[in-house]
């Protein structure tokens, strides 16, 4: 049996390079990782505040810093923008919690790390299925609602795998169905 889907949804406004404003929406699965799925709604929602420096964690207004071609996008630095840190409602880093949801299409919602028990605030969407990402990585959701952001960012001109333009979330929350 499957993870089961959840009732809470996330959905947030991207903005890519174009100016184009689309939404997209992911279930996360909270039955098998209900930290880290909690961790992505409250950054969705804002309001957190860090345990460092008490300013507002929130994925509103970050960029997607990072585009594989083939592979995922990945974003969620809060704190730089660059990809070198982020944080969780936790703390810095909280630990792996499960790698029972497999990357096993495109769509996949994940939780970037630098290493085992490294999770923050950085996450990615897998562009196709990617197994070489399973045990590594902490897969946490799905994405049910705009694969059309995916095909506009998957073809973001980048240098090293960063966009040549800013990717943008403009704005995330939760919403019941």
């Amino acid at each position: 049996m499957g993870p089961q889907r959840v009732a809470v949804k996330v959905v947030g406004l991207l903005q890519d390079p174009a100016f184009h404003v689309a939404k997209c929406a992911a279930e996360l699965f909270s039955d098998a990782c209900p930290r880290t799925c909690e961790n992505f709604r409250a950054l969705c929602v804002g309001g957190a505040k860090s345990l460092r420096d008490g300013r507002e964690l929130t994925y509103k207004n970050s960029l997607f810093h990072r585009l594989v071609k083939n592979g995922w996008i990945q974003g969620g630095d809060i704190i730089t923008g660059n990809g070198d840190e982020g944080e969780s409602i936790y703390g810095p880093t909280f630990e792996d919690e499960s790698f029972s949801i497999r990357h096993k299409g495109r769509g996949v919602l994940g939780m970037a790390n630098k290493g085992r028990h490294s999770n923050g605030s950085q996450f990615y969407i897998t562009l196709q299925p990617a197994p070489y990402l399973d045990k590594k990585y902490v897969a946490f959701g799905q994405l049910i609602e705009g694969t059309e952001v995916l095909q506009r960012l998957e073809v973001v001109p980048t240098y090293n795998e960063r966009p040549t333009v800013p990717c943008k979330i403009i704005d995330c929350g939760t919403f019941e169905p």
